[in-house]
């Protein structure tokens, strides 16, 4: 690979490879349904995008990129599900346990999650995903609790799985303990913002939510400043700011 820095289609290119789904499961088709509604693939860009500004071989870790999608869209389709927030629809279209059957959004889930380990391979991935992984899960426990901490529940939801994106990039690229530190922190402040922001554009958002958001991006840009060859990951957390979908 040349020293210039694959661009967003190069990544999402590499992606939609890793993510394809061989052999003849009787859950592929719920598999893919999902995996194909619409989502922007923001997490594994993540991770392929700090992998190779540490100077990782991102074709060698696309597969760990793709666990992260895999494991985002399984906590999708577990929210959706009648026992949790009980939503028909997903970005537009009928949500995996509307689409198929409960039973075979829940077995898709499962098995997206298993696949997503074996995909990441990496002990120290792995261990550092699967940490990240049970906030997640906390968070969802939160929400569903009607928790009036909304940051907290913000930090658990949203934060904790663009943690474990970043994180995954930095270690796949051989990142030293305190980039992986760094990554950690950037993925806390770029996920409140992105969820702020989520907010707005759903009508949900605060008055302050706008202010807030871009005071989440300044501090997720100034902690990019130690990050080495940034200049993607800089544009990337720019335009999530000012995005409309």
């Amino acid at each position: 690979m040349d020293n210039k820095q694959l661009t967003m289609d190069n990544y999402l290119k590499l992606i939609e490879e890793a993510l394809a789904i061989n052999g003849d499961s009787p859950l592929k088709e719920a598999v893919q349904y999902s995996l194909n509604a619409g989502g922007k693939r923001i997490r594994p860009v993540l991770t392929l995008a700090f992998c190779e500004a540490y100077g990782g071989d991102v074709r060698k870790h696309a597969p760990a990129a793709a666990a992260i999608e895999l494991l985002h869209t399984s906590t999708l389709i577990q929210d959706d599900l009648p026992c949790m927030d009980d939503d028909d629809m997903r970005r537009g279209k009928p949500a995996c346990h509307k689409a198929f059957s409960e039973s075979d959004a829940l077995l898709a889930a499962s098995s997206m999650a298993y696949r997503a380990i074996y995909m990441l391979e990496d002990p120290r991935i792995i261990k550092a995903v699967c940490g990240y992984m049970g906030k997640v899960y906390d968070g969802q426990k939160l929400d569903l609790g009607g928790s009036p901490d909304t940051l907290r529940v913000y930090e658990l939801k949203t934060c904790a799985l663009i943690q474990a994106a970043c994180v995954t990039g930095v270690i796949a690229g051989g990142g030293s303990n305190s980039a992986i530190k760094n990554a950690h922190d950037y993925g806390y402040n770029l996920g409140l913002a992105f969820q702020l922001i989520d907010d707005i554009l759903d009508g949900e958002g605060h008055e302050s939510a706008a202010l807030d958001a871009e005071k989440y991006t300044r501090e997720a840009l100034k902690l990019l400043e130690a990050v080495p060859n940034n200049e993607f990951l800089t544009e990337l957390t720019k335009k999530l700011l000012h995005r409309k979908n």
